[in-house]
C-alpha cells in the first residue's frame, strides 16, 4: 500500500476547483451521500461497506455494479485508485483519511449532522451542492420539493386530530436502544409535519441518546417506531411480551410498530422514506389508538 501511495500524484483535499464539471465518475465513504447520488441519477462508482447500505439504508436500491471499497474508516485505497475517480466523496467523520484520499482524486467532505442540530437544512444543501458537482441542478431542486411534498402528504394525513408524542429508535440489543432526539433527521421530519418527538432528553449532535430499556418506562403514552435491523432477541421477547422489555407498557399490543429499514443518518431520500413510513401509521399517532 505504501509502494502504491508512493506512485500516485498529490493533490489537495476537499478542493472543488479540482472536480472537473459535471463529474460522472464518484466513489464516495457516506452512505447517505450515495443514497442522495441515487436519488439524483447518479450511480457511484463504488462505495464503503455497501452490505451495511443494503440493510440499513435499503432505498434507493444500490445497484449490483457498485464496486466494494472496503471499511468506511479505511476503504480499499488499490480499488479506489483503480476506478478513477473523478471524485471522492466523505464526510467529517472521516477527516482524518482525506489527506491519504486526496491523493487519489479530490476529497469533497459534506456534513449533515452538526453542533448547530439542524441536519434537515444541511441535507438540503448537501443535495444542491451534489446537482452542481453532476451537473443535475434540477435534478436537486426537483428532490428537495419531491421530499417537502411528502412531508406535506404526511402532516395533510395527521391532519388537525389530537396527537401522542412519537419515539422513534433502533434497538442495539434487548437491553439498550439508541433513541432519536432534537438535532436528528428523525425529528427534523416529526417537526415539519406537526409531531412531537416523545425524547426530550439531550443526545449526542447525531441526534440520538444511548438509553437502557428501563428508560422507556416513562415513554407509555407514546407511539414507539422501531426500525428493522431488529435484533432477533429484541424480537423474540416483543412477541412473546417476555422480560423487562416485553412488559413496557410502551411495547403493548397496537402501541408500537416495526418499520422497514430506513437511515437515521442520511440525507433528503431517508426523510422522505421516513415521511412515507410515518404517513402509513399515521393512525398510530391519534390519542386513544393504543390499547
Amino acid at each position: 500500500m505504501a509502494f502504491l501511495l508512493a506512485l500516485l500524484p498529490v493533490q489537495p483535499a476537499a478542493a472543488d476547483e479540482s472536480v472537473p464539471a459535471h463529474a460522472e465518475r464518484v466513489a464516495t465513504i457516506d452512505w447517505g451521500t450515495a443514497e442522495t447520488l441515487l436519488a439524483l441519477g447518479i450511480t457511484p462508482l463504488g462505495l464503503a461497506e455497501s452490505a451495511g447500505y443494503r440493510d440499513w439504508v435499503g432505498s434507493p436500491a444500490l445497484p449490483s455494479g457498485v464496486a466494494e471499497l472496503g471499511l468506511r474508516a479505511t476503504p480499499s485505497l488499490e480499488y479506489l485508485a483503480a476506478l478513477k475517480p473523478d471524485v471522492i466523496l466523505s464526510t467529517p467523520q472521516f477527516t482524518a483519511i482525506e489527506p491519504v484520499l486526496g491523493r487519489i482524486a479530490p476529497v469533497i467532505s459534506l456534513a449533515t449532522f452538526t453542533e448547530d442540530l439542524e441536519p434537515y437544512r444541511h441535507a438540503e444543501e448537501n443535495t444542491r451542492r451534489l446537482g452542481a458537482l453532476t451537473g443535475r441542478e434540477q435534478a436537486a431542486d426537483d428532490l428537495i420539493a419531491a421530499i417537502d411534498a411528502r412531508i406535506a402528504k404526511l402532516k395533510g394525513a395527521v391532519g388537525m386530530a389530537a396527537t401522542r408524542p412519537v419515539l422513534v429508535l433502533y434497538f442495539q440489543d434487548d437491553r439498550h436502544a439508541w433513541v432519536f432526539c432534537r438535532g436528528s433527521l428523525f425529528d427534523d421530519v416529526l417537526k415539519r409535519a406537526g409531531l412531537k418527538n416523545a425524547w426530550t432528553g439531550a443526545g449526542n449532535f447525531w441526534g440520538f441518546a444511548n438509553a437502557g430499556v428501563d428508560q422507556l418506562f416513562a415513554a407509555r403514552d407514546a407511539a414507539v417506531l422501531v426500525i428493522e435491523p431488529v435484533p432477533p432477541a429484541v424480537r423474540a421477547k416483543l412477541a412473546a411480551r417476555d422480560g423487562l422489555l416485553g412488559q413496557l407498557p410502551a411495547f403493548a399490543p397496537g402501541n408500537y410498530e416495526i418499520l422497514p429499514s430506513v437511515w437515521g443518518f442520511g440525507g433528503l431520500p431517508s426523510a422522505g422514506r421516513f415521511a412515507d413510513l410515518l404517513r402509513e401509521h399515521a393512525r398510530l399517532f391519534e390519542r386513544g389508538h393504543a390499547s
